[in-house]
């Protein structure tokens, strides 16, 4: 048992026809069973917890995450395409944040996608999408136009994201990770930005790494008890 690593997932970005290999990783991080999992959002290309909206593959991570965290510790932070889950969903996890999630060891795991605050298109419309008339709109639409403009507005993020994802906003996670070392956090882990990047800034006495996406890479980070990582292909770093 490997009770001392965690196991770090980002921007699967899971549809219907690509789950396989998804699901294949889940079972293998079972069978590794370590310390804890912690899934860094957009584990779905969509993922609206509605009537209406979820799928068989939602239901099926769920029913995983269910039985896992009964021996491991299971985490999720909400990414940029996750809506209304932890009202629905927060029994399926050991913890859920929409945010961040710090540990005691201080260590601060998050999505990424409220770093970038030059972003500005994309901060409205996340603030919008989850505004309480928005979700009334999906719930009563859900049987009728409701999925197809879930769908559109998915992709009208895409050219936006695309674009502030190109160069990483060092100016932005610098601030980030001034703020998170004033809270005695020691280590940053995120996603979005869909590269791979370590990020250190000594005289802070904190370091940054930024997840490579799972969605074009199938890579992972396993992360010990003394901050050191590994990223590499899941079937790797789950086999060693």
């Amino acid at each position: 048992m490997n009770s001392g690593n965690y196991i770090l997932v980002a921007d699967s970005h899971i549809r219907e026809d690509s789950a396989d290999h998804f699901f294949e990783m889940l079972e293998a991080i079972r069978r590794y069973a370590p310390k804890g999992v912690v899934f860094l959002g957009d584990i779905f290309e969509l993922w609206i917890a509605l009537d209406g909206y979820e799928s068989e593959i939602h239901h099926r991570f769920l029913d995983w995450c269910r039985a896992a965290k009964q021996h491991f510790e299971v985490g999720f932070i909400l990414g940029n395409h996750e809506f209304y889950v932890q009202e629905r969903h927060q029994d399926a996890f050991t913890w859920m944040n929409e945010n961040a999630h710090t540990t005691s060891g201080g260590i601060r795991f998050t999505h990424g996608d409220l770093i970038n605050r030059d972003d500005r298109k994309y901060l409205f419309l996340r603030k919008v999408l989850r505004s309480w008339w928005v979700r009334f709109l999906l719930k009563i639409t859900s049987r009728s136009i409701g999925p197809k403009v879930a769908d559109r507005v998915r992709v009208s993020l895409k050219p936006t994201n695309l674009q502030h994802k190109r160069q990483l906003p060092l100016a932005h996670l610098e601030q980030y990770a001034e703020n998170a070392a004033a809270e005695n956090v020691q280590g940053i882990f995120m996603g979005h930005f869909h590269q791979h990047e370590i990020l250190r800034f000594p005289e802070k006495r904190i370091s940054a790494e930024i997840l490579p996406a799972w969605d074009t890479a199938e890579e992972i980070v396993r992360l010990t008890p003394d901050l050191q990582t590994e990223c590499g292909p899941w079937r790797k770093i789950l086999s060693e």
